[in-house]
């Protein structure tokens, strides 16, 4: 069972990675271009804080809830 906001949010993510991102059907044909897009708006569900890997200019330059920023 899920107690917290933070695990529910981790676990929608990982529903959606493996359904939106993972799970690409054999006739889909996206560029990377879409791929990138896709990430991000994956990675935009979590707490940036938790994005540690991620370059923070990535993330300014890259993240939907900074596009409209720059």
């Amino acid at each position: 069972r899920l107690n917290s906001p933070l695990e529910r949010t981790w676990l929608e993510f990982a529903d959606r990675f493996e359904n939106e991102f993972i799970k690409q059907g054999p006739y889909e044909n996206r560029s990377v271009e879409q791929t990138l897009e896709i990430a991000w708006d994956l990675l935009s569900i979590l707490p940036e804080e938790d994005l540690i890997r991620v370059r923070e200019a990535y993330i300014d330059k890259y993240h939907p809830a900074h596009k409209s920023e720059s």
